[in-house]
């Protein structure tokens, strides 16, 4: 079987074709994971039979059972309420992250460090009192009570009955079979991530009103969704990130003396039946990803933070397995993410980070390849970083944040980088983090700042990077503001993804051999970014697949098939990393090998030469047989004008007072146009974030090319107007077509 050759790739639109990718999909499961997956089924049946019975609201075998405390001297008759809530003001606390004597000391430095932030946090924290909310691009606003069933953007409420027996579209499906639209913004409504600030805000003023509302949230939440009903239980990851911002909240207000015993007794109950959920609803094989990393990362804190449960050390010891071994499975070795998302590698990053800091407080040992994998990460992460102190928007991205103490703009992952400054007493990732930030304030205290004070900031020598596992190389001019960045992908659209059409979902896009470009510090080629997951299919398949990215597409087809639910078949192998310097130049090359649905087979090469000045030389290679139909495409960030040149190429100048141009050398088949705006999703658009798109410039060049051929590409940036250079092909310093100029990968 030909890669990426449509005969041989039965159509997933015909039954037979569905029913092979699924019999397809079977053959590849392994014994371990078909026994699994059985024991999981029996487990939902038994779930079933008891919620059916009205007994799942006590919990999976009765809640005040497993609630009762395992102590010293407990009475055998006890009012569970009133001991909880004595217990917990007075416990001796379990090593865990913001403890109080850091809470204190942190909050002692906050004024000094952000001043004027509090005045904005209590703002917000005010905006949640009047029912204000906003998320994933939408306003909302509860006077009276939050509908937690109800899908906000709609209005429409999600069918209160068994969890599992919601027909729920994860991916490009648009509506679900309930016909209620993107789950995403009930789930996000319900990850109560609002409740930190306002959490916050209590802590900071002692204002009773603060704290008040996170209890009586959490008790609201509690009586309206029962145990197992309704689509609040119907995602893992949801129940993960939702125990994770009541744990935040909860260490935050615990000192408020004014809450009821009986309200105090529905938030314990709350946090157990999140730690029993997840203890049986690990996503080992439905979303081995960021998912199941989430879900071990807040199952582990659970149990960390709350031994007094009987199952606590059940939690810490799955959850704990768990999340020595991902690491490997997560990262390659360079550091980069298998997902092949810049926004899910530090959304997976954060929940390993957490488990690490708390595994630490607690005195036990990590996992050196732990330790390994995730600083090369966080290294990563700080190549990535561009001048303006965002990534490329590289891969899905749904705006959430693993750590969430602080507000910052989408893609803006240096806080983190602050936290691995600290950890790994890293002087590079200080340099690039800039100031100590919030999240690394209320996560390590303040001694870590002290320790971030005397750590002295300094940028790597190397301004060049080659990941060549991940597949991605990074091109930067220097490490300040003005400096230039260049992300090349030569990488793999997604790790496991396979040749053959056995569909499977993947958060990495139909970027193959794309770019994106920094000139002076200012985004000048960017990613399409991402849409939405359930939204609009013609949307969603422009941001993932080729057409949204700065690479080539041949006969209008992709390096890999296009199926429904996000998933990808029938996926183009990358070729080696080439790499070579001449101290002045810089040559970078990738491939990969072939296009579902073009007409007969048709290889891509492409090679970058850089002069370490704003100039740069895009060259692509096609081989393959006979005419088709190529084009390349373009995205100017937005604000960015962009007009016609001479026929061959275009003018931009960018609302940061960039100028450029971009020009076809030769190739007199193939013309320009411009797309800004326009009613389609290929007319000049850029998703910034979930459900959020700006017009921005799209340029493409098409025309029909006969193979084999070369397309030679010269851009050039100025904060003036570009001088035109008399370059052509010839000129540059191209290595040979197949030469192994440098073996990285």
């Amino acid at each position: 079987m030909r890669v990426n050759d449509p005969q041989a790739c039965p159509s997933m639109s015909s039954r037979f074709g569905r029913r092979y990718a699924k019999l397809k999909k079977l053959s590849l499961m392994g014994p371990r994971e078909i026994v699994f997956r059985l024991g999981r089924k029996a487990a939902e049946w038994a779930e079933r039979v008891s919620y059916a019975t009205r007994r799942a609201n006590k919990g999976p075998t009765g809640r005040e059972a497993r609630l009762r405390p395992r102590v010293n001297g407990c009475p055998g008759t006890i009012d569970l309420p009133a001991w909880w809530l004595s217990h917990m003001r007075k416990r001796q606390e379990p090593p865990f992250l913001l403890d109080a004597l850091s809470l204190q000391g942190a909050a002692d430095l906050y004024p000094r460090l952000f001043p004027g932030r509090l005045d904005r946090l209590v703002a917000k924290a005010d905006r949640v009192l009047r029912g204000e909310l906003s998320f994933l691009g939408i306003d909302v606003r509860f006077p009276d009570s939050i509908p937690w069933q109800q899908d906000p953007s709609t209005g429409r409420p999600w069918p209160s009955r068994f969890y599992a027996d919601l027909r729920i579209p994860f991916c490009e499906n648009m509506e679900s079979r309930d016909g209620l639209g993107d789950v995403k913004y009930v789930w996000e409504l319900n990850r109560h991530e609002f409740l930190i600030d306002v959490a916050k805000a209590f802590y900071l003023t002692e204002d009773s009103r603060y704290a008040r509302r996170v209890f009586e949230t959490i008790g609201s939440w509690a009586r309206e969704n029962p145990y197992l009903q309704g689509v609040n239980w119907a995602g893992p990851l949801e129940v993960a990130v939702r125990a994770l911002a009541w744990l935040w909240a909860y260490q935050f207000v615990r000192g408020w003396q004014d809450v009821s015993a009986a309200l105090h007794w529905e938030v314990i109950q709350a946090f157990y039946q999140h730690g029993a959920y997840l203890h049986r609803h690990l996503e080992f094989y439905s979303a081995p990803n960021n998912h199941l990393v989430g879900e071990a990362a807040a199952l582990y804190l659970l149990g960390s933070f709350f031994p007094e449960f009987d199952e606590s050390p059940a939690w810490r010891r799955l959850a704990w397995d768990v999340l020595a071994v991902e690491p490997e499975r997560q990262l390659y070795e360079d550091g980069g993410s298998k997902e092949h998302s810049n926004h899910y590698h530090h959304y997976c990053l954060g929940f390993f980070l957490l488990a690490m800091l708390t595994r630490l407080r607690q005195g036990k040992p990590v996992p050196e390849v732990m330790r390994q994998r995730l600083e090369a990460a966080l290294s990563f992460s700080m190549w990535m970083t561009t001048p303006d102190g965002t990534v490329p928007r590289i891969g899905d991205g749904d705006d959430s944040r693993s750590i969430r103490f602080t507000d910052a703009p989408f893609w803006d992952f240096r806080s983190m980088l602050g936290l691995g400054a600290v950890v790994f007493h890293r002087p590079d990732m200080k340099a690039v983090a800039g100031s100590f930030s919030e999240d690394a304030l209320w996560l390590l205290g303040p001694a870590a700042y002290e320790t971030y004070q005397a750590l002295p900031a300094q940028v790597p020598a190397e301004t060049s990077r080659v990941f060549p596992t991940s597949g991605y190389v990074i091109l930067r001019s220097g490490w300040g503001r003005d400096d230039h960045h260049l992300c090349f992908d030569a990488g793999p659209l997604g790790a496991g993804l396979d040749t053959r059409d056995v569909p499977a979902f993947s958060h990495g896009h139909a970027d193959m051999l794309s770019l994106c470009l920094s000139a002076f510090g200012k985004p000048l080629l960017v990613d399409a970014g991402f849409y939405t997951f359930s939204g609009s299919p013609a949307w969603n398949r422009y941001c993932r697949d080729v057409q949204g990215h700065n690479t080539i597409s041949v006969d209008g087809a992709s390096p890999a098939k296009f199926n429904v639910a996000g998933a990808w078949s029938c996926v183009a192998r990358p070729g080696p990393i080439h790499w070579e310097s001449n101290g002045q130049q810089i040559v970078v090359a990738g491939a990969h090998s072939g296009f579902y649905g073009a007409k007969g087979r048709v290889t891509h090469r492409r090679t970058i030469v850089w002069d370490r000045d704003a100039h740069w030389l895009i060259r692509d290679r096609l081989d393959g047989e006979g005419t088709h139909q190529v084009e390349v495409f373009f995205h100017f960030a937005p604000g960015t004008a962009v007009a016609h040149g001479d026929g061959r190429g275009v003018l931009a100048s960018t609302a940061d007072g960039i100028r450029a141009t971009l020009r076809l050398l030769g190739a007199d088949s193939i013309r320009a146009e411009i797309k800004h705006g326009g009613k389609k999703p290929d007319g000049g658009w850029i998703a910034t974030s979930y459900g959020r798109c700006v017009p921005a410039p799209l340029v493409r060049f098409s025309g029909r090319v006969p193979l084999p051929a070369s397309l030679t590409f010269e851009l050039e940036a100025s904060r003036t107007q570009p001088v035109n250079r008399d370059v052509g092909p010839e000129s540059a310093r191209w290595p040979a077509d197949g030469a192994m100029v440098q073996h990285v990968r």
